[in-house]
């Protein structure tokens, strides 16, 4: 199995102790969501839109190939299975994220069955 990085960022993931696991440089063209908005009246004087989200440019699906994208990019291809997106983000002192702990694979479900150690659901 490969992974491919399409977020602009580096992302790496870390061990329970901070220990990099893995690291994958940004992409230089990634994949991205854009939003059409339109005003449709105001609530006490704050603006409120609708808006409408587009499908992200991703290559095609590939036998073995995982691809890291945002929650925004999977949430816009929801038939996609080969898509990862970083979970249980590490941060610093200061609030930048500068790791991950897993990532999420959004189009599996989850079932309440049981739960893991540390009190994560389970796929069942």
């Amino acid at each position: 199995m490969s992974v491919v990085n399409l977020t602009p960022h580096e992302v790496t993931v870390v061990d329970e102790h901070a220990r990099v696991i893995r690291t994958w440089q940004g992409s230089p063209d990634p994949a991205r969501v854009e939003a059409v908005r339109v005003h449709l009246q105001e609530v006490e004087g704050i603006p409120l839109l609708a808006e409408e989200r587009t499908r992200a440019r991703l290559p095609e699906p590939v036998e073995g190939v995982w691809f890291i994208v945002s929650s925004v990019v999977s949430s816009a291809h929801p038939e996609r299975h080969d898509l990862l997106v970083p979970s249980d983000l590490v941060r610093d002192d200061k609030g930048v994220v500068r790791g991950c702990r897993s990532f999420v694979l959004t189009c599996a479900p989850v079932y309440e069955r049981e739960y893991g150690h540390k009190g994560e659901k389970v796929l069942q």
